[in-house]
């Protein structure tokens, strides 16, 4: 049996099959109880949580009965002891191994992308991080968007779900996929356009390109963010990126790569790039003032 909370919460049986979970709050307090896997919940901490505050007269033999609804289709046909929905005292807790569960299983494979990056296994952490984007279906606890229970894991699975797609810029830029993820940078950057690492790597797979002009504009497209926005400078790092790429510096081509031949005195069309920057012959420092 697996647990799926990256999207709307499923439950598949061990056929396979996608299980029936009941009624809307049925499902919702199951949720509850998968926000905090092998955590005993007292019965009026879950009340509070399912109706918002606010539970009706009756909430305790009603939430009883969603409990026992959820037992009939977590374990058919077993009577007590249950091993999977358990009761602690005045408390439930959902018994699912990390294994079990989809968001369990996305930290564990970005945990062991990062082992294989550190070990300079790229192929293998690519393949990692593929696998976990495909665990990715969807706004995290989707049935709890209302709930302010699962404001905080909602929130830290984003950021989750954005380090990943980070990690995998990295990785394929180390695989020399450059070309291949601009479009995919862009998009990410204009989603996140006061995220340094995404727009770092942007311009390094632009100029990488032979697109060094788009490249600096990228970053002085983040230079005007930071400024408007924040009120901020760009970091040291952006800083030595935007006077690499305007020296050639050879350091950022990868090592079997020939340095980027481009040319900032031709004339050339001026494009839109998906983060909203025009690439052009010039560009200004990154620097303010």
């Amino acid at each position: 049996m697996s647990f799926h909370v990256l999207g709307p919460t499923r439950v598949l049986g061990p056929d396979g099959d996608v299980l029936n979970i009941g009624p809307r709050r049925q499902r919702e307090l199951l949720t509850l109880l998968l926000l905090r896997p092998g955590v005993a919940v007292p019965v009026e901490r879950l009340a509070e949580e399912l109706w918002h505050g606010r539970p009706p007269g009756g909430a305790r033999s009603t939430l009883h009965a969603y409990l026992a609804g959820l037992r009939r289709v977590l374990e058919p046909g077993r009577r007590t002891p249950f091993r999977v929905l358990t009761t602690r005292d005045d408390a439930y807790a959902l018994e699912v191994p990390a294994s079990a569960l989809d968001a369990g299983r996305l930290r564990a494979l970005i945990a062991a992308a990062r082992t294989a990056t550190a070990a300079r296994e790229h192929t293998r952490a690519r393949e990692l991080l593929g696998a976990a984007q495909l665990l990715c279906g969807g706004e995290p606890f989707a049935d709890l968007v209302d709930h302010a229970a699962a404001g905080a894991e909602r929130t830290r699975l984003r950021e989750e779900y954005v380090g990943l797609q980070e990690d995998s810029a990295e990785c394929r830029l180390t695989l020399g996929e450059h070309t291949l993820i601009i479009g995919d940078l862009a998009a990410m950057v204009d989603e996140h356009p006061l995220r340094e690492r995404p727009r770092a790597q942007l311009a390094l797979a632009l100029y990488r390109s032979g697109r060094q002009a788009e490249a600096l504009q990228a970053l002085e497209a983040g230079r005007r963010a930071f400024a408007e926005e924040l009120g901020l400078d760009p970091s040291a790092r952006l800083r030595d990126l935007h006077t690499a790429i305007l020296r050639q510096d050879p350091t950022l081509t990868l090592p079997d790569q020939p340095a980027a031949r481009t040319r900032c005195g031709r004339r050339r069309p001026i494009r839109r790039t998906a983060s909203g920057a025009r690439a052009g012959c010039t560009c200004p420092a990154l620097r303010r003032g």
